[in-house]
């Protein structure tokens, strides 16, 4: 398969609720209206799903969660640190 929204669309969520990315904006948006047609291809009465369209800005990280990309940030430094006190331990013993 080579349809790039198609091949997001089947990748399993991770949670009950997710957000599936359809596309991005590369541009800046000018202040106004703007009108958006949507398809009904899948229908989620069945199971009592939702769909909805989101509109959202990302961080430096990519993601909506900026405190995620903190902890990572902050418990790959901690790794990093304990790496090198045991490295200097081991030299020094």
């Amino acid at each position: 398969m080579t349809d790039e929204h198609f091949i997001n669309w089947m990748r399993v969520a991770g949670k009950n609720t997710f957000r599936k990315l359809w596309g991005r904006i590369e541009q800046n948006l000018e202040k106004g209206r703007y009108t958006l047609k949507i398809k009904n291809n899948f229908n989620v009465r069945e199971f009592s799903g939702t769909k909805s369209f989101v509109l959202t800005t990302v961080n430096e990280f990519g993601g909506k969660n900026f405190y995620l990309a903190m902890c990572y940030i902050v418990a790959g430094t901690i790794c990093m640190l304990f790496a090198l006190i045991f490295f200097i331990a081991y030299m020094t013993s």
